[in-house]
């Protein structure tokens, strides 16, 4: 299932004009989306993820556990998923986002540097 996923870091994505109280709530929001992109037929699924500090006010790291969590259960739940891009509007994200997807999904960890 991982194989299915990349990550893609895009400058000047637009943000949505949508508010969100949580991370919980913004892996929901993309949960439905996924899930209405399938039930019309979309195979090739992406979301964009934004600096949730600046857009929300909660923590990146948080709200990229979350949203990794739940989309990856999506694609568990929808086999015939066939790919899922996870694009990064800016570094905040991509940093958060790239670390978390590599902490539990890489297959060869990246190093860390000297300790």
């Amino acid at each position: 299932m991982t194989e299915k996923v990349r990550l893609e870091r895009r400058e000047h994505l637009p943000v949505p004009l949508i508010y969100l109280a949580s991370p919980e709530d913004l892996a929901l929001w993309y949960v439905s989306g996924l899930q209405w992109a399938l039930d019309h037929g979309e195979r090739a699924l992406s979301i964009t993820c934004y600096d949730t500090q600046r857009a929300f006010g909660f923590d990146n790291a948080r709200a990229a556990e979350k949203v990794l969590r739940a989309v990856t259960d999506v694609l568990y739940d929808h086999p015939e998923a066939e790919s899922l891009t996870i694009l990064c509007g800016d570094g905040e994200s991509w940093r958060a986002y790239n670390f978390c997807w590599n902490l539990w999904y890489a297959e060869h960890k990246p190093e860390h540097g000297e300790h």
